[in-house]
């Protein structure tokens, strides 16, 4: 069974929200998987987690970030890692006076929104049964750093000019200018230092290629979490899993470890 609807923020933006599994609904099991800067709940790093979950009897539920290329109210160039928190937050409040809902629940993010389920689950520690942040973003020095390695030239052009020209290959329609006030923004947070707060078992998974969320920033975060956790390196893997293997190897992966960890 599968239900899609738009709901509003304070603020009265739209948010599209994608339920799915709700044959599940009597087995109280219930995640929720929010997509990275700049994409939509369509992708395959959206969709392989989610349809593990549902695979292993779970409701879930998806939802395009305002800011970003899905059908939600908003314009990328104020895309941050605070406003996905909010969309977020949003969305669990708005889940909280469903009949499906149930607590504690799973979470699951691909970059900039797996920051923001690293974030909930430090500051909700007793609401998140799982977790399962994909190549994730876990800090603004993190990113920097990264960027500063493998993509140095492109990031100080990004950083004198205030703004980058991003694609969206599918839909061409949809590119946008990305401030670089969402660096300035991720330079606020700290995942790896706050990971300690994490109770729930937790699944870092990354690619060998990733040139953002790169292994350095995945092992520091897999130090600092002190719950029971599991890493998973896919190979030859990039940031956007654009290999037809890629989305099987996740799929796998994710599987695999919920079904050990319900």
């Amino acid at each position: 069974m599968y239900m899609k609807t738009f709901i509003s923020n304070q603020q009265g933006e739209k948010i599209a929200v994608s339920v799915e599994g709700l044959e599940h609904s009597g087995n109280r099991r219930l995640a929720f998987v929010q997509h990275g800067l700049s994409g939509h709940k369509g992708q395959v790093m959206v969709r392989r987690p989610l349809q593990a979950f549902v695979d292993n009897g779970f409701v879930v539920v998806s939802f395009d970030s305002r800011h970003s290329f899905g059908a939600s109210d908003g314009s990328l160039e104020f895309a941050t890692l605070s406003s996905f928190v909010e969309d977020l937050k949003t969305v669990i409040d708005w889940a909280a006076r469903q009949p499906f809902y149930t607590e504690p629940f799973a979470l699951s993010g691909h970059s900039l929104g797996g920051g923001s389920v690293l974030k909930y689950a430090e500051d909700h520690p007793e609401r998140v049964s799982l977790l399962v942040p994909v190549a994730a973003m876990v800090g603004g020095k993190y990113f920097v750093r990264s960027r500063l390695l493998n993509e140095h030239d492109s990031y100080r052009q990004w950083q004198r000019e205030g703004r980058i020209y991003r694609e969206n290959k599918n839909h061409p329609e949809l590119n946008g200018w990305l401030s670089f006030d969402v660096v300035r923004d991720m330079l606020r947070y700290d995942l790896v230092r706050d990971a300690f707060l994490i109770k729930c078992p937790t699944l870092v998974v990354t690619g060998d290629q990733d040139p953002s969320s790169t292994l350095y920033n995945n092992n520091k975060l897999f130090a600092g979490l002190q719950c029971p956790k599991q890493m998973t390196i896919l190979k030859q893997c990039g940031h956007s899993y654009e290999k037809r293997h890629n989305g099987s190897d996740l799929y796998q992966t994710v599987r695999a470890w919920v079904e050990e960890n319900v």
